[in-house]
């Protein structure tokens, strides 16, 4: 079985190295997918899913975002940037991409974005969708206008106070804390990313899985998701672009399902003519650590397939 394949790409202003992994199938690729992960994780959690996809033919890349994983700098864990951090997270996507364009030509392009790599997924559409052939957006959801913007005011407020480098645990707490509470006492303090217990354990024993964002981190991010309720771009995503919204219909963040059917009439409102949901009945928010993980990767191969 082929491993994955560690590789750096220097950031475009020079102030350090994005780091990634490439997983490549015996033979030849039909198709490539690249992972935008999530927040607080990296991208060597998605071994188990490249692997998979590399059985059926299919290449995967993706790297660690700015502050994650390997292209995090000691101490930087969590912080996108000093400043501009949205545009320092989706141009890396976007080198990422140039990275995977140029290794696999003529092939079909996928992106797969995770949670807050699903957010990040949709808003990189705007400006670079003419680049893919699909997009695949995970565990996401479109909260109230409302309910972001007080969120948004909540985390600019704390960065004027503590500065864009500050860390709240209590900011952090408001943010995410509150996702356990749907679900009954456990072993762990993440039974909100899935039902098997073991994945739970092995994420909050993963160095790389815990840390706090920073509060200018978390202004980026609020930032990205009201963009997205605003639909602002939107008019620079391909009308005919194949979009796949999946989720489980236990996950906190999509709401049930409500937040993700909230993101598909988002993008449908905006001209996207071929854009399809899939929720899966007692699935948590990591679908790819989930009991049924397998049937999801085969519902990905399939829908790649007719691209």
């Amino acid at each position: 079985m082929a491993q994955g394949k560690d590789f750096y790409i220097p950031f475009q202003d020079g102030s350090g190295r994005i780091h990634g992994i490439c997983w490549e199938p015996e033979e030849t690729p039909w198709a490539v997918i690249q992972v935008a992960h999530g927040m607080i994780e990296h991208i060597g959690r998605y071994e188990e899913f490249a692997q998979a996809m590399n059985r059926a033919g299919i290449a995967v890349i993706g790297h660690d975002h700015p502050g994650h994983g390997r292209t995090a700098k000691p101490g930087e864990l969590g912080e996108f940037a000093e400043k501009n951090g949205v545009r320092r997270v989706n141009g890396a996507m976007a080198q990422v991409a140039r990275f995977a364009k140029h290794k696999f030509q003529g092939i079909p392009h996928i992106l797969l974005g995770h949670s807050m790599g699903s957010f990040f997924g949709r808003r990189f559409i705007t400006h670079y969708g003419e680049w893919l052939d699909g997009a695949i957006f995970m565990g996401t959801g479109s909260q109230p206008e409302p309910l972001l913007w007080l969120g948004g005011t909540v985390v600019a407020a704390a960065a004027w106070l503590e500065g864009r480098n500050g860390r709240n645990e209590r900011l952090h707490q408001l943010v995410l804390g509150s996702y356990n509470r749907y679900f009954e006492k456990g072993k762990t303090e993440h039974q909100w990313l899935s039902r098997v217990t073991e994945e739970d354990e092995k994420y909050e024993a993963d160095p790389y899985c815990q840390f706090l964002f920073t509060d200018g981190a978390f202004v980026d991010f609020f930032q990205v998701m009201l963009d997205l309720k605003r639909k602002r771009g939107f008019d620079g995503i391909p009308k005919n672009l194949p979009i796949l919204l999946i989720s489980g219909e236990e996950d906190p963040v999509g709401e049930g399902g409500r937040g993700v059917r909230r993101a598909m009439e988002d993008l449908q409102e905006t001209g996207c003519t071929n854009v399809a949901m899939q929720l899966y009945p007692g699935a948590r928010h990591e679908l790819f650590h989930e009991i049924n993980r397998e049937e999801v990767f085969g519902d990905i191969v399939d829908w790649v397939s007719k691209l």
